[in-house]
């Protein structure tokens, strides 16, 4: 008994046979011990567990507002919502905050406006030099005085009338003193003006005729006018042709010089 007590546990064995079939009735019939159950599960090693491949998540459409995450505090999360309730749930727009928004910053900065100390100086415009005529006007000739050409001179209201032979547009020394009398009266009375109707006989048929004939005699009073001081500004020709009446004496060629003052 002390030898074999003695001997190595080592070189014990035991040879077990077992019975699959019998063990399936066994366990059908009778249900194990409870005290059997502990010490099996602490020899049985449990098994590795398996590696499953994470499924993608897809996220459903946003139908009711996002609820925040819970914070690290240890709190728990509340309920999810149904989604009926979250429909009917008014939705809650939370503000951005101020800090999470900056102003846009331009590419290139201002340029600040600078004020000048003192304003400009007043130009000074150069006058003219007195001795440069401002617009020249070229002065007419003398018309043509002739000892035997007819003409008569009559006094009308503000003026004379000059008569002239048919077709013609000649001075005699008499019409011509006329008119120079006429144009001293004037150089005293710097606002009158000098009215000239010429007028002159023809065709009734061909009125250019009359009217360059009555132009020709116009011309040789304003000439006349002129050469004896009276700008060309206070002067005024209506050159008319054939007149609607003779005059008091029966003749048709003749013309009206007289004031603008003297007009009614």
């Amino acid at each position: 008994m002390c030898a074999l007590l003695l001997l190595p546990a080592s070189l014990a064995h035991a040879q077990v046979v077992t019975n699959t079939q019998a063990l399936d009735e066994l366990a059908n019939k009778q249900p194990a011990p409870a005290h059997t159950a502990p010490h099996a599960a602490a020899h049985k090693t449990p098994p590795a567990p398996k590696r499953v491949a994470p499924k993608p998540v897809t996220k459903p459409p946003l139908t009711h507002p996002v609820t925040p995450a819970p914070a690290a505090s240890g709190t728990p999360a509340p309920a999810k919502q149904s989604a009926p309730a979250a429909a009917t749930a008014a939705p809650q727009t939370t503000p951005a905050p101020a800090s999470s928004t900056k102003p846009a910053t331009p590419a290139h900065p201002a340029v600040p406006a600078t004020i000048p100390l003192a304003p400009p100086p007043v130009p000074q415009l150069t006058p003219a030099p007195p001795d440069v005529e401002l617009h020249p006007f070229p002065m007419p000739a003398q018309p043509a005085i002739d000892e035997k050409a007819t003409g008569t001179v009559s006094t009308i209201p503000g003026g004379v009338r000059v008569t002239f032979a048919a077709g013609a547009a000649t001075l005699n020394p008499e019409t011509h003193q006329a008119l120079l009398a006429f144009a001293q009266s004037l150089a005293d009375k710097p606002h009158v003006r000098a009215l000239i109707d010429a007028y002159s006989s023809g065709a009734v048929d061909d009125p250019s005729m009359p009217r360059r004939i009555s132009l020709s005699r116009g011309l040789a009073a304003r000439s006349v006018l002129m050469n004896s001081g009276i700008p060309s500004t206070r002067i005024y020709l209506r050159v008319i042709g054939l007149p609607k009446a003779p005059a008091a004496n029966g003749g048709q060629d003749y013309i009206d010089i007289y004031q603008s003052d003297s007009v009614p």
